[in-house]
């Protein structure tokens, strides 16, 4: 069960540097579709950087403790803070 975890935040650290190239690369191809080979290569690089940031992640962390300090939230408010207007 553990290993799934790590597969599916593997992928969604993957995903990250992935996305934001892809809608750059899709954004240069539909401005101009003659621009393809730099799409295509913006695609690769985005996959590229996905790949090595989340082996990187995984090696140093592991990928369940890297998304937990994210998933890990300080800014919501327990019932006492809200209440009392400070933190204890």
């Amino acid at each position: 069960m553990n290993k799934l975890f790590e597969i599916i935040y593997w992928v969604k650290i993957f995903l990250s540097p992935f996305i934001i190239f892809l809608f750059i690369a899709l954004a240069i191809y539909f401005s101009n579709e003659e621009l393809l080979w730099i799409s295509v290569l913006l695609s690769i690089i985005g996959l590229v950087l996905g790949i090595v940031y989340a082996e990187k992640i995984r090696k140093k962390h592991g990928t369940t403790q890297y998304m937990g300090r994210i998933y890990n939230s300080d800014d919501i408010s327990d019932y006492d803070e809200i209440i009392n207007g400070k933190r204890e």
